[in-house]
């Protein structure tokens, strides 16, 4: 049976306390037969309800989304120098957008500070003991860094995936979850990952994106390695990732066919990054986690936004290949990351 996401039991003396306080209250507005008033909290909030406790899409017009119920396609652009720094200041005539080869025509072309849906997810397994007080350091930090107006969940996941704090932007709230974690059992790196694109996706903020904190490879998962990449290709939600791996280790003749924990859990970062336009980092110390967020936050704060119609009018749902090119005098020096594509719309006769 396919997972979901569990949201946080409620403690005791959080029970307790509002049990007293509200049985007064609620006990004269509730017959004490009334069905509501035999559901428990976890039961009235079930994730497995199409809003996931959140706010539905069509809450908020502003913005655009990729591929989705629109005409207008957005790609979401990071510009970087040789040495990786990220690039501000250009124009729109310094990009060409291709789909499945074909140029388009740029319709929109902003660098703007966007507030988005985000979703921080955190790898509560055992094995994340010795790192958990630094991780969830970096990841206030991170957040304080983003745009006010950002809307975050937080997962956390061991050999399920727990909703830690629905979306707010309160950043006391996420505080408190944040420190009441509990470390412990195996990873299901690749359920954390879909379930938590799908709630971004789900936000009413213009732009989607997800940050992933592990340090091992996927042991637990109901979902497959295919199955998650085919879900951050249908989605707009950018995703980051931050692997705490062990070293690769050096291999002999036989040994190259053959991968290691490390580099699978290398490979399945780098290319789930690399579909959405986001990016996976590997540090080599715990004590790299504070440039990484920073690095993460400001990137995106500072993207271009490139809008087109598709000269494609075909709603088939099918896949489309993307591709966006320099101005031949940069392209030598500096580097565009991007979604690497896109679903169409479908037509609902099909």
């Amino acid at each position: 049976m396919p997972p979901k996401i569990r949201p946080r039991p409620v403690t005791l003396g959080i029970f307790l306390l509002i049990f007293f306080l509200g049985f007064g209250c609620f006990s004269s507005v509730l017959p004490a037969d009334s069905p509501q008033s035999l559901k428990t909290k976890e039961e009235r909030n079930r994730p497995d309800k199409p809003d996931l406790g959140s706010k539905s899409p069509q809450q908020d017009k502003k913005g655009f989304t990729i591929g989705v119920n629109v005409d207008l396609v957005v790609m979401h652009t990071s510009v970087y120098d040789k040495n990786g720094k990220f690039i501000s200041g250009l124009k729109q005539d310094s990009f060409k957008v291709y789909e499945d080869g074909i140029e388009q025509k740029i319709a929109s072309f902003a660098q703007e500070d966007v507030p988005l849906s985000m979703g921080l997810l955190i790898d509560l397994s055992g094995s994340m003991r010795n790192k958990i007080e630094k991780v969830i350091s970096a990841a206030l930090a991170f957040i304080r860094a983003s745009n006010p107006e950002d809307q975050v969940f937080l997962i956390g996941f061991n050999d399920e995936v727990e909703l830690l704090q629905d979306y707010t932007n309160d950043i006391d709230e996420i505080t408190d979850s944040l420190e009441n974690t509990i470390v412990t059992g195996g990873t299901a790196l690749y359920d954390a990952v879909y379930l938590s694109v799908q709630k971004a996706h789900a936000g009413t903020k213009p732009k989607k994106a997800i940050v992933v904190i592990s340090d091992g490879e996927d042991k637990d998962s109901y979902y497959s390695l295919d199955e998650m990449v085919s879900k951050v290709q249908e989605s707009d939600v950018q995703v980051y990732a931050v692997g705490f791996l062990s070293s690769i280790p050096d291999k002999g003749l036989f040994g190259r066919f053959s991968k290691s924990a490390a580099e699978k859990a290398k490979d399945a970062l780098q290319r789930i990054s690399e579909e959405t336009g986001g990016k996976a980092f590997f540090p080599k110390d715990i004590s790299e986690m504070g440039a990484i967020v920073a690095e993460i936050a400001h990137e995106l704060r500072n993207q271009y936004s490139i809008g087109f119609t598709s000269s494609n009018s075909a709603r088939d749902g099918s896949w489309r290949r993307m591709k966006i090119e320099l101005d031949p005098k940069d392209a030598a020096n500096l580097h565009a990351r991007y979604r690497r594509g896109y679903y169409a719309p479908k037509s609902s006769s099909q």
